[in-house]
């Protein structure tokens, strides 16, 4: 399983690695992980409707055949959007991600 992060800004080197890290350790916890080609996470900063600057992370798995899993999350800082990723990735995991989403 390649991943591949991506950083916008001022995105640090440690944010995109533990975003790296979190994402194989969610995603080879799964009974679907050996379906898994490749993973993409772009990390970037985000103007959301507050006058507050947000840390967007989308992610795109792509998996067996032409299927893929794209999820967006936001948060105040790139750990808090990197964490919810991770977390939507888990709870699609269990009920056949790859069954649920096709390309």
């Amino acid at each position: 399983m390649r991943i591949e992060v991506l950083g916008e800004g001022k995105i640090s080197q440690q944010a995109r690695t533990y975003a790296e890290y979190r994402m194989f350790a969610a995603l080879t916890q799964s009974t679907e992980a050996n379906k898994v080609q490749g993973v993409r996470i772009l990390l970037r900063p985000v103007k959301l409707a507050s006058s507050c600057e947000s840390i967007a992370c989308a992610v795109t798995v792509a998996l067996e055949g032409s299927d893929s899993v794209r999820i967006r999350t936001t948060g105040p800082h790139a750990y808090a959007a990197i964490n919810r990723a991770v977390e939507r990735i888990r709870a699609m995991a269990p009920t056949g991600m790859v069954d649920r989403v096709s390309g």
